[in-house]
């Protein structure tokens, strides 16, 4: 059930009850004071009553006009969305004017609707103690404005004195259907507050289950937050994981096996392995600021220090010198200017191949292709080395893998056929990698 309908309703009803109302009181004192005069029983109605009766026209035209005020103001004040607390408080006190103005105007014989207007202010009045305030007001109006309580404080007639003019008969229907119509606007008023109190129940209810949902979503949040932060941890541990295997992983095959390759000519060509030796010094010095980067979160050194291409050229070349494995590298993808954790990918990618292609197939031929159409970029690596029985994607190949996915790129490898082009078995590694394009700054605009 719509509760605010429903008090819609009810208001309407209430509205036209008490025009009603009042309209019988008005409409009793004018045509009684006609009747009285018409059949010259003035002087009687006065020594009776020892009051002077209003003119007869005033009731039903006062309290008419007041009413029809009060009800512009009670439905109007609804149409306009009047935020100021003191300009709502104003057409309060106005609207409780006007009910008292009604009540006056018909001499104090009927103050329901001082019940209409404090049902109606309840539902508008936002401010607790403004509310309060109205109510008091109102309840003292309605206990205190009938003629019957003020009559020994003032000049008016009570309105028992015009039913009495009346027989019997008459007046005890008269008095019957003022009793009527009077008890139904009360029944009416406190229909109407059962719907508020009701509605103020099931609001409170509402908003603790409210309530009840945000302290768990809040606990959700909460638990989130500390999940979020532990995959956090695991993210970062394995970055840096990938990173140290990555830099420890190239630059202590190539020191092996270059000590190895001096070990065998230092006899024969000892200023050769003097070369090899200072080559192998340069990259264990650049593996450890490498090593030192990671820990850092920084990209590793060379790229901090060079250009990709360049940083690309300085590690091939420092690989074939310690290792003496002859490598081929094309690079037919134009200006490699991308992203900073793009470069980072493509640097680990060819380091990493590299180095599997000489530590675990013992290449001594290494082919790297660079080559991009539109935004795909892709990195070819085949080798001559021995291949392997069974592909165990290891620690560097799942990481290469990762570092792909987290650009949506992908990787596929194995080992190469005889009938490949250059006739040759061996690996394989291909990997492909969407690039967002240049960097600013750099380059070609």
């Amino acid at each position: 059930m719509d509760n605010g309908k429903v008090r819609r309703d009810v208001f309407y009803w209430m509205y036209a009850l008490n025009f009603v109302i009042l309209f019988y009181y008005a409409i009793i004192c004018f045509n009684t004071t006609f009747r009285i005069c018409g059949a010259f029983g003035a002087y009687d109605f006065l020594s009776s009553t020892r009051q002077i009766p209003q003119y007869p026209w005033r009731m039903p035209v006062m309290s008419g006009i007041l009413y029809a005020l009060l009800i512009l103001i009670s439905l109007g004040k609804r149409r306009f969305n009047i935020l100021s607390p003191r300009v709502r408080f104003l057409i309060c006190a106005i609207e409780i004017a006007l009910c008292f103005g009604v009540i006056a105007s018909v001499n104090f014989y009927y103050s329901g609707v001082a019940l209409l207007v404090l049902a109606d202010l309840t539902r508008y009045t936002r401010d607790v103690k403004s509310r309060t305030f109205f109510m008091i007001i109102l309840i003292l109006i309605f206990a205190f404005g009938r003629y019957e309580i003020a009559f020994p404080y003032t000049s008016r007639i009570p309105f028992s004195a015009y039913l009495n003019y009346y027989n019997q008969s008459v007046r005890g229907w008269l008095t019957g259907m003022e009793s009527a119509i009077v008890s139904f606007n009360v029944l009416l008023f406190v229909y109407d507050m059962i719907i508020l109190f009701t509605s103020q129940r099931e609001e409170n209810i509402r908003i603790n289950r409210l309530n009840e949902r945000l302290r768990n979503a809040n606990n959700r949040l909460r638990e989130n937050a500390v999940e979020l932060e532990r995959l956090a941890e695991i993210r970062e541990r394995n970055r840096l994981a990938r990173e140290i295997h990555d830099t420890l992983g190239h630059t202590l095959t190539g020191i092996i096996m270059g000590l190895e390759a001096v070990l065998v000519i230092f006899e024969t060509a000892p200023e050769e392995a003097r070369k090899r030796i200072a080559a192998i010094v340069q990259t264990a010095r650049e593996g450890l600021n490498d090593v030192r980067s990671s820990i850092k979160s920084l990209r590793p050194d060379a790229l901090e220090k060079r250009s990709l291409e360049e940083a690309l050229q300085s590690l091939i070349s420092n690989f074939h010198l310690i290792t003496s494995a002859e490598i081929d590298f094309k690079q037919d993808a134009g200006p490699l200017l991308f992203a900073g954790d793009e470069e980072d990918t493509l640097y680990r990618i060819i380091q990493e191949g590299m180095t599997n292609s000489v530590r675990h197939g013992h290449a001594t031929q290494i082919e790297i292709d660079i080559t991009r159409e539109d935004n795909l970029l892709t990195v070819n690596i085949r080798d001559n080395g021995l291949g392997c029985t069974e592909l165990r994607k290891g620690f560097g190949l799942r990481h290469m893998e990762e570092r792909l996915e987290l650009l949506g790129g992908s990787m596929a490898c194995g080992n190469r056929d005889e009938d490949s082009d250059d006739g040759m078995r061996g690996f394989y590694l291909v990997a492909s990698l969407p690039v967002r394009g240049r960097k600013k700054g750099d380059g070609d605009a």
